[in-house]
């Protein structure tokens, strides 16, 4: 079983239960889980199987070549790409037939007339056929631009597209060990975020420090040197790039800070920076109730949590790692700090949005997005889930732990009132890592909702 991916692999299903030729790209960033989708999806399917490689053309060929005399039981002979497709084609004539790619963009990306080959196919051979080609893409800002965009080199046939998200907070737990606890399975996520194969990389026999040094921490570790190298290799100037990300994860938020942190100039980080956002290695946040375009309060940060952890504990560390010292003797402690602003926002929020797709929150929400009136606000930003419609709004709060006395609570978020007043029903909702007191859980009502670490993964 795929977890977090049914639902793409049953839509998939249902496109190959339809009639003509069929192209489907399933993309995302490395480590992602496209292989193990492509693989799920062809079970028991007539086709060919092939995984490119990061070789030239000519070498490629040579593998594709063997993968399909595979399949046909002849020895098989593709002087071009041209021609492997046209042959392609003749087993897709009168029944169905699975041409499943993986690691597509690695096969186009340094040649594209492979890419227009493709699409010649398509437009000739294939057009009449019952082919069903599935192309699993990483290179996501080049599957963006080149493969699924209007006018690229492959729309011809406008292609079912599916992006795979890192897999969130709920999901991810399901594929780390069972006896793990709720807080730790927040950690790893925090650590690791939603990628398989890095949660894969967890003994259920060690304790999360143990892990995480295993991890990330030791000179043989898989992830000692991976994430930077797996998401920053399509640009060049990395060099730059990897500043603007370290500057990001040492606590930059905005331009003005990434510029002095840097030491680059404003231009060049917006140039940068536009790039990284462009490929979905950055995200900038802005708040509740504020216009994309127009706002100025947003807030940057890097998208994955492995790269961003990287980037905040081993980048520092990389010298020290290498010889074989140990570094960061309060691990659990520090990475307990790190999770208790942003990445446990990101968490409440992705409950909020799970609840929300169920309709178990107090009413349907379009929208549910941090809010912050200020940067100085920031660190205690709050989120909102709000209908216009209806004129309801639900203000949530997350801390590690809420102590203060029920009735100054209560106080404190009446204060909410005074934000955007359009909205006549009000909610509030709290979410903690730590046990709620008795005084406060016995506040609870129907629209006073209190969330702690054990009520989020059930």
């Amino acid at each position: 079983m795929v977890i977090g991916r049914e639902g793409k692999i049953d839509s998939m299903e249902k496109n190959w239960d339809s009639a003509g030729a069929k192209f489907v790209v399933v993309y995302g960033s490395h480590k992602s889980g496209k292989t193990a989708v492509l693989s799920e999806f062809a079970k028991e399917k007539r086709g060919v199987f092939f995984s490119a490689e990061r070789l030239n053309s000519f070498m490629n060929l040579r593998l594709f070549e063997k993968a399909v005399s595979e399949f046909s039981g002849e020895e098989e002979d593709f002087p071009t790409w041209k021609v492997a497709f046209k042959r392609i084609g003749e087993f897709a004539k009168d029944e169905r037939f699975l041409l499943a790619i993986d690691d597509f963009t690695d096969l186009v990306f340094e040649d594209r007339t492979i890419l227009k080959d493709f699409r010649n196919a398509f437009e000739n051979e294939w057009r009449n056929s019952n082919i069903f080609v599935v192309a699993g893409c990483g290179r996501v800002f080049f599957t963006e631009t080149e493969i699924v965009a209007e006018n690229s080199a492959a729309s011809m046939r406008r292609p079912v597209i599916y992006k795979l998200e890192e897999l969130d907070y709920l999901d991810s737990a399901k594929i780390l060990p069972k006896e793990i606890s709720a807080k730790d399975k927040m950690r790893y996520y925090c650590c690791l975020g939603g990628v398989p194969e890095y949660l894969k990389l967890v003994d259920g026999g060690k304790t999360f420090e143990e892990n995480i040094r295993k991890i990330f921490l030791g000179k043989d570790s898989p992830l000692f040197g991976e994430p930077p190298m797996l998401f920053l290799d399509e640009l060049r100037e990395p060099e730059f790039y990897n500043s603007i990300l370290f500057a990001l994860a040492k606590g930059s938020q905005r331009i003005n800070e990434i510029v002095m942190e840097t030491g680059e100039s404003s231009t060049k980080v917006n140039k940068y920076l536009l790039t990284l956002l462009q490929m979905q290695i950055v995200n900038r946040d802005i708040p509740f109730g504020e216009e994309n375009k127009a706002s100025r309060k947003g807030i940057y940060s890097i998208s994955s949590k492995a790269l961003a952890f990287w980037f905040r504990f081993v980048l520092p560390n990389k010298t020290a790692i290498a010889t074989g010292k140990t570094v960061l003797e309060n691990l659990t402690e520090e990475i307990d700090g790190y999770i208790e602003g942003k990445l446990y926002e990101q968490i409440c929020m992705q409950y909020m949005l799970r609840k929300n797709k169920q309709g178990m929150l107090p009413f349907l929400s379009p929208v549910i997005s941090g809010y912050w009136n200020s940067l100085k606000e920031y660190s205690d930003a709050k989120i909102v889930a709000a209908n216009q419609r209806n004129r309801q709004i639900l203000f949530a709060e997350y801390r590690r732990s809420f102590s203060e006395p029920g009735e100054q609570l209560l106080a404190r978020l009446r204060k909410n009132d005074k934000l955007f007043t359009e909205y006549w029903e009000r909610f509030d909702m709290l979410f903690s890592i730590e046990p709620f007191p008795r005084e406060i859980r016995n506040l609870e009502n129907m629209k006073f909702k209190l969330v702690d670490i054990e009520a989020l993964y059930k």
